[in-house]
């Protein structure tokens, strides 16, 4: 009988916290029937998380745009074009000879080290708008047609 009355002042109080208004109502109060204690579902609701505010300074840097260049025997396969701004060329040496890299231009002259067969490199450069000469370094390659005019826009 005290456990039927427990459960019936349990189930009016809850009823009771529903129907009243929120920011008057108590936490929620342990109950114990029958020896098994129950807590009463609680009706507050989580307050509203603040709004991510725009940090510039916590914005990952864009990525250089990727350009692929292969080296085989006597000729450099890539674009005609490239976007001006810092760019990664990803040299590979995809012939039977060791290459390089090298490109020359407005305000730059860089190269690879020497790419024995098989092997990759990545060269970031910083491009100007303007043409460009990009050839392979090894003596003797350049003349036999490794070499191409690169456009920067």
């Amino acid at each position: 009988m005290r456990a039927s009355f427990l459960l019936l002042a349990f189930l009016l109080g809850a009823c009771a916290r529903e129907s009243g208004d929120a920011s008057q109502q108590s936490p929620p109060e342990a109950t114990t029937v029958a020896g098994n204690t129950a807590t009463a579902p609680s009706n507050t609701v989580n307050p509203p998380m603040p709004q991510e505010k725009d940090d510039p300074t916590n914005r990952p840097a864009p990525a250089s745009p990727m350009q692929d260049v292969q080296l085989i025997e006597y000729a450099i396969r890539m674009p005609e074009s490239v976007p001006a701004g810092t760019v990664v060329f990803n040299v590979a040496n995809a012939g039977k000879e060791d290459h390089g890299f090298e490109i020359e231009g407005p305000g730059l002259e860089t190269t690879t080290q020497l790419l024995k067969r098989g092997d990759t490199a990545a060269l970031e450069v910083n491009l100007k708008p303007g043409t460009y000469t990009a050839y392979c370094p090894v003596k003797g390659h350049r003349e036999k047609g490794m070499r191409t005019t690169v456009v920067v826009r």
